[in-house]
């Protein structure tokens, strides 16, 4: 597959790369996020499935992001959270080697994303033979953090211009936008709260006021069902889970589970950062250029990635 140089999307970045970031949430006040913070849009009537993967030949990847969700939960859920720790256990990747865990079975977030990715991509190549999920991008790219490495923008760059998973997946030609309102379950979210930290997590379903899982996007939406790595370090209080997301102008309403309030709802990408990902067939070969000399690799933001969500405090 030719090589893209994905010039034009990462040139601003790159000419910026030494300067600070354009967007921090640490330099962003109240009269911001109000400035920001938008109504959500009124619904289109179109249904979505309630939790069931989406349809074989739709050239998208969700239902093997949510058979992915589905093991991890059964087999690594709620093994505990810890910011320094990556991966649940050790995953092949295929006949290239092995990516090693850091910690297991402890993980965060963003490294849950990661994994959700490896996870499908086992799936998906054992029910299909098809193993170019694996030669697409070599085994470094999901252990360094290099403009050049998909795990650098998962982690979350704004140099890179990655401000979340989905980001990430569109730098590299796997994925594309899908706005809040369009989204389906399996689909990646990169959350800023109004208290100054963030999350990355995987889309379920939409969600009322009292929690109720809904059809479609509404106009009784308030937020959203997700999966990802939070809470407590020890077994049973954090580690992969689901949590309730709820838009910071509903308040934090009561939820038949763990509620995640204070979520900036905004159309603005480095605020909501939304997106999907493709089919294999589709990826389109587009990979960031290594920039210029200098450019330096993501650093991991601890504090805003605190794992801590409304009912784990």
């Amino acid at each position: 597959m030719v090589k893209i140089p994905l010039f034009l999307a990462l040139l601003t970045g790159f000419l910026s790369h030494a300067a600070a970031s354009d967007f921090s949430l640490d330099r962003v006040s109240a009269a911001d996020v109000s400035a920001v913070e938008t109504e959500l849009p009124a619904p289109v009537h179109f249904l979505s499935p309630l939790r069931t993967p989406e349809v074989s030949g739709d050239g998208y990847f969700n239902r093997y992001i949510l058979k992915a969700v589905d093991r991890l939960y059964a087999e690594y859920g709620l093994l505990g959270y810890d910011i320094n720790s990556i991966l649940t256990h050790d995953i092949p990747y295929h006949t290239y080697g092995v990516i090693k865990a850091r910690r297991p079975p402890l993980t965060m977030c963003v490294a849950a994303m990661m994994e959700v990715l490896l996870t499908a991509y086992d799936i998906y190549a054992a029910e299909t033979g098809d193993y170019s999920v694996f030669t697409y991008l070599p085994q470094r790219s999901y252990e360094g953090l290099a403009i050049t490495d998909l795990k650098g923008h998962i982690w979350v760059n704004h140099d890179f211009k990655a401000y979340g998973t989905a980001d990430a997946l569109i730098n590299f030609g796997m994925g594309e936008r899908r706005l809040f309102e369009q989204l389906r379950p399996g689909d990646f979210v990169n959350i800023n709260r109004t208290t100054r930290t963030g999350h990355a997590v995987v889309f379920i379903n939409y969600i009322d006021i009292k929690g109720r899982i809904q059809p479609a996007y509404n106009d009784s939406v308030v937020g959203f069902k997700y999966f990802s790595s939070q809470g407590g370090r020890e077994a049973g209080t954090g580690g992969f889970d689901y949590r309730y997301a709820v838009f910071s102008k509903f308040g934090c309403p009561d939820m038949p589970y763990k509620r995640d309030c204070n979520v900036i709802y905004s159309q603005r990408q480095d605020y909501l950062n939304t997106g999907t990902m493709f089919m294999p067939e589709r990826w389109t070969g587009v990979f960031p250029s290594p920039g210029p000399a200098g450019l330096q690799e993501t650093v991991l933001d601890r504090v805003f990635f605190d794992g801590l969500t409304t009912d784990d405090r």
